[in-house]
């Protein structure tokens, strides 16, 4: 392959290293992106002390299947949040290497502000998802909320975690996930869900759903007499018993 970032590019590169000379930045991150790299160079590069002042060279270096880890656990934590989700986020990143800089990004988490955590949030893995999961700013909720590896499943753990009013005001307000019986059934038992948005949400759910409930035992007490009142309006507003809840 031709071009800068080709092999010619690499070769270039490879010979002026034989010779003992620091590499232009510019040109090693050119010869980084490129999918022909070839792990030779990155092999060589980690040898090199000077290479870990640069600032662009060391993130791509992570991101290459060819990646020593001895280079990866020195280097890992130097670098600032967005690079360890480039590396975390590119799947040629070598596993261990991924998930190193995901427990390296979970330990920062307090440090970050809200515009870093919910720019995060916004791109996050799966596993630092789970660790975003009781953030209590309602901005990095929404962008989590948004994020498309988030799940249902998620969303209920949200719910059960979360210690912020707003923040569960914003799972049930969602279009994808507050439409979801398994979202609104945890709302509705999460004390930090408004009372007004937790009646709101017991009467969306079908008479079956809501006689079900009453039979579970497991509402919250706030919940019961308005699902009482409710079932009752439902039947037609006969002064029916109230369903029998086990003992």
């Amino acid at each position: 392959m031709g071009g800068e970032g080709g092999w010619e590019g690499t070769a270039a590169v490879l010979e002026q290293l034989d010779g003992g000379a620091e590499v232009p930045e510019g040109a090693l991150v050119r010869c980084l992106r490129s999918p022909a790299c070839p792990r030779e160079l990155v092999e060589r590069l980690a040898a090199c002390r000077w290479v870990r002042s640069l600032r662009r060279v060391p993130p791509l270096m992570l991101r290459h299947p060819g990646c020593p880890p001895a280079f990866a656990w020195d280097t890992l934590p130097h670098l600032g949040w967005h690079d360890l989700l480039l590396v975390v986020r590119d799947p040629r990143t070598m596993a261990a290497i991924r998930r190193q800089g995901e427990r390296k990004l979970l330990e920062r988490l307090k440090q970050l502000t809200v515009g870093e955590r919910t720019a995060l949030a916004r791109h996050a893995t799966r596993s630092l998802i789970a660790g975003l999961l009781t953030d209590e700013a309602p901005a990095c909720v929404q962008a989590l909320l948004d994020n498309p590896r988030f799940t249902e499943q998620d969303a209920v753990r949200l719910l059960n975690a979360n210690g912020s009013s707003r923040c569960a005001a914003a799972v049930v307000r969602h279009p994808r996930w507050g439409a979801r019986r398994a979202v609104i059934e945890a709302a509705l038992r999460a004390p930090v869900v408004p009372l007004g948005v937790a009646l709101g949400l017991m009467a969306s759910l079908s008479q079956a759903r809501l006689e079900e409930l009453a039979r579970g035992g497991d509402l919250p007490a706030r919940l019961l007499e308005p699902l009482q009142r409710l079932l009752q309006r439902r039947r037609g507003g006969d002064p029916a018993p109230p369903v029998p809840r086990p003992e």
